[in-house]
């Protein structure tokens, strides 16, 4: 069974230090997310993400925050709350069935989840099942190098394999680029 981020843990989610690596809005402007998209930002946590998202894809975009925590869900539904929000929508989903529409999201962002799934391939295809034609996925993982920080070695996901892996499931990988120490994004479309 693959190991989830601890929901006990969930402070690092939106720790300085965490911000300080992965600088939310430079990140997805990174990933060519942009104003007007429709983003489903799957495994949100507590929004340390959803929230400069609904910022960048504006009043004509939308945001669905999905996570399989309860917990995580009601936190970021109180953060939207909080901020004002209304082009963010929480959705409290399974690992390979998400609640949304068929063929709905421009951009699917997945930020350290690939590396706790169970079945990958399931995941991709539930990804395909909810993209628009020539929709696609930004994908945040952790570099597969040791580090202070971030899951187990064992557990990680190396660039290549990352690749090779959404080549298998049907996707097309557009790009490659590291995110500072820790980090690497790939993008791919369907």
């Amino acid at each position: 069974m693959a190991r989830k981020f601890p929901v006990a843990m969930k402070a690092k989610l939106d720790s300085p230090q965490r911000k300080r690596l992965l600088n939310p809005a430079k990140t997805l402007r990174s990933l060519g997310i942009s104003a007007g998209m429709i983003v489903a930002d799957i495994g949100c946590g507590t929004g340390f993400f959803t929230i400069p998202l609904a910022s960048l894809v504006g009043p004509k975009g939308n945001v669905f925050a999905v996570d399989i925590s309860r917990e995580m869900t009601r936190d970021v539904r109180k953060r939207v709350a909080k901020e004002g929000l209304q082009n963010v929508k929480t959705v409290f989903s399974r690992e390979n069935n998400i609640p949304l529409p068929s063929k709905m999201i421009d951009c699917c962002l997945l930020v350290s989840v690939i590396h706790e799934l169970e079945n990958k391939t399931l995941f991709f295809k539930e990804l395909k099942r909810l993209l628009k034609e020539g929709g696609k996925v930004g994908i945040i993982e952790w570099k597969k190098i040791p580090s202070p920080l971030g899951p187990p070695l064992r557990e990680r996901i190396s660039p290549v394999a990352m690749r090779q892996m959404l080549a298998e499931n049907g996707f097309a990988v557009k790009k490659t680029f590291s995110l500072g120490a820790h980090n690497y994004a790939v993008t791919a479309t369907v």
